[in-house]
């Protein structure tokens, strides 16, 4: 009984580790899905290493932000809702004052009219938005 026990200990085990390095893989694809689609759509305001400084910055009349100090401009908490609000652009923030930067939300819902079902458009726009953020989150400064 004890040996049976022993196994199924090593087995949940395995499958726990096995688990968190198909998770880690998952993440690491996301975070590269994130890092493409930031340099295809983003880089030429924020620039290549999102400091603020792409090509277009310079014709913007705000500041474009530099987008490795979002952890440290809030306390230590990378701003994934706020980040996401503002990407997305969809619903209105105020408080950020005129809007300058395209509303993502729109354009990558647009784009999915023939990759999928509409009705799954959303999922794969949250999805989109979601690995930039989580690229984003990886090259934070600290």
């Amino acid at each position: 009984m004890k040996l049976v026990k022993w196994n199924s200990a090593l087995f949940l085990m395995f499958i726990s580790v096995l688990f968190q390095f198909a998770q880690a893989e998952e993440m690491s694809l996301a975070v590269e899905n994130g890092k493409l689609e930031f340099f295809e759509s983003c880089s030429l305001c924020h620039g290549k290493k999102a400091k603020g400084d792409g090509l277009f910055s310079k014709m913007l009349t705000i500041e474009t932000p530099d987008l490795t100090q979002l952890r440290r401009n809030n306390g230590g908490n990378f701003p994934y809702r706020e980040v996401y609000l503002i990407v997305d652009g969809r619903e209105p923030i105020t408080q950020h004052g005129p809007r300058q930067m395209p509303i993502w939300g729109d354009r990558f819902k647009s784009t999915t009219w023939y990759t999928v079902n509409q009705n799954y458009a959303e999922t794969l726009v949250t999805g989109k938005i979601f690995e930039v953020l989580l690229y984003l989150d990886s090259i934070q400064e600290e």
